[in-house]
């Protein structure tokens, strides 16, 4: 008899513990703004949004590219401002995200005997993903496409050679305010 109450006992339990918990996630409460950090190997910035609508946005970023090509006091880096929307989903934990705004690009080259700077203005675009796993935070995977430049040496200095596609996928961490 002990042997079979022991089981009835903790299946009871388990039954009230369950009855307490709530049929469906809280929502989270809306931000008005956020700032966080993105990351990949190659790249590092900070960026900061503000939601203007229920589901429309405006997103600035500012980066710093870590490339292998560049020569000693050479350096790239970027701004992008873009318009962003949440596609609606019933699960407020995930907040699939598109975008599509302006791109401006500086790469700084410097050979040791002439130096410069070539910056580029352009348009972009990005899809991602976020996680919001509170009210304060989330995380997100997002890639940004923008029509880039290829830096060439005409005539003893850089010049804007040819356009490519950028593609950049970027991890994302923010602050909800």
């Amino acid at each position: 008899m002990q042997k079979l109450l022991l089981p009835v006992l903790l299946l009871s339990a388990l039954s009230l513990a369950a009855q307490d918990l709530p049929a469906e996630v809280p929502a989270y409460k809306t931000y008005k703004a956020s700032f966080g950090i993105l990351a990949n190997p190659r790249v590092i910035g900070v960026q900061t949004e503000a939601r203007f609508l229920s589901h429309f946005g405006l997103r600035v970023a500012a980066t710093q590219v870590f490339d292998a090509h560049h020569r000693q006091n050479e350096f790239s880096g970027g701004g992008l401002g873009l318009v962003t929307y949440y596609i609606p989903l019933k699960n407020k934990r995930i907040e699939p995200v598109l975008g599509l705004g302006g791109v401006y690009s500086l790469y700084h080259w410097d050979t040791g005997y002439d130096r410069g700077n070539l910056t580029d203005l352009n348009v972009g675009g990005g899809v991602g993903v976020n996680l919001r796993f509170s009210s304060d935070f989330r995380t997100g995977f997002s890639v940004l496409a923008a029509n880039g430049f290829v830096a060439d040496y005409v005539e003893g200095s850089m010049r804007t050679g040819r356009r490519k596609l950028l593609i950049m996928p970027a991890l994302t961490f923010d602050i909800l305010l």
